[in-house]
C-alpha cells in the first residue's frame, strides 16, 4: 500500500503522554476500519513515530530517516452479542397456563395513611397498611413492591411496611402486585404524604 501516506502531526510537547496516545488510538481505529472495508486481506503497515528538531511529533506509515520508533496498532478486539435462546413450546405453554390460572385481584389499595396526609417525626419514621382482594397469593410467588417517590424500596409479602430515616418534604407512596416473573399484577392507588422532622439546633459554645 505504497501509494497510502498518512502523516499526522502534532504541536504537543512530548511528556504529554496521554494526549498523544488518545490521537494514536483514533488514527489506528480509523485505518483499520478503511482497511478491513476495503479489502479485509490486507496486511497492516507498519507505523513509525519521530519528533523533529523542534520537538513535534509526527507518525507516518513510512519511516522519514533513521531513528524513527515503529509502533504496532492495538488489536481490535470484537466481542459477538449474547444470543438469548428461545422459549421452548413447553415452557410457553407453561406460561400460558399460569397467566390463565393466576390470582386476578379485584382491590388493591394503600389503606393508611390517608392521601395528603401529614406526618410528623422526628426521626422521619412512619407505616403504611394495604389491603388486597383475593388476599396476596404467596403461593404463587406474588409479592408486593413498594415505591416512594418512584423508586422501589421494599419488596415483601406483608400487606403492612415501616419505613425509617425518611427525608423531610413531601412524597409520593405507591404499591405493585407483582408476580415470580416481576411482571405487575395490579397497582395500588399512589397518596402523598407530607413528613414534617423538627430541626433542633445546635447549642453554640461560649
Amino acid at each position: 500500500m505504497r501509494g497510502f501516506f498518512i502523516l499526522l502531526t502534532s504541536n504537543l510537547h512530548p511528556h504529554e503522554n496521554n494526549t498523544i496516545i488518545r490521537y494514536m488510538n483514533k488514527f489506528a481505529l480509523l485505518l483499520s476500519l478503511i482497511l478491513t472495508s476495503t479489502c479485509p486481506t490486507t496486511v497492516f503497515a507498519e507505523m513509525y513515530k519521530w519528533i523533529d528538531e523542534d520537538g513535534n511529533i509526527s507518525y507516518s506509515d513510512q519511516p522519514p530517516y533513521k531513528g524513527a520508533q515503529t509502533l504496532t496498532p492495538p488489536t481490535i478486539s470484537t466481542t459477538p452479542a449474547v444470543k438469548t435462546p428461545p422459549k421452548t413450546a413447553s415452557q410457553k405453554e407453561k406460561e400460558n397456563e399460569e397467566n390463565k390460572n393466576a390470582t386476578k385481584y379485584s382491590y388493591f389499595k394503600i389503606t393508611s395513611p390517608e392521601n395528603d396526609a401529614t406526618i410528623r417525626d422526628n426521626n422521619g419514621n412512619f407505616s403504611i397498611s394495604m389491603n388486597s382482594k383475593p388476599a396476596l397469593d404467596t403461593a404463587a410467588g406474588h409479592y408486593i413492591s413498594i415505591l416512594i417517590d418512584g423508586k422501589a424500596v421494599k419488596k415483601q409479602s406483608s400487606t403492612s411496611a415501616s419505613f425509617s430515616n425518611i427525608d423531610r418534604g413531601t412524597h409520593k407512596i405507591s404499591a405493585q402486585i407483582k408476580n415470580r416473573n416481576n411482571t405487575v399484577v395490579r397497582s395500588a392507588n399512589t397518596i402523598t404524604i407530607h413528613l414534617h422532622r423538627q430541626v433542633v439546633p445546635r447549642k453554640q459554645a461560649r
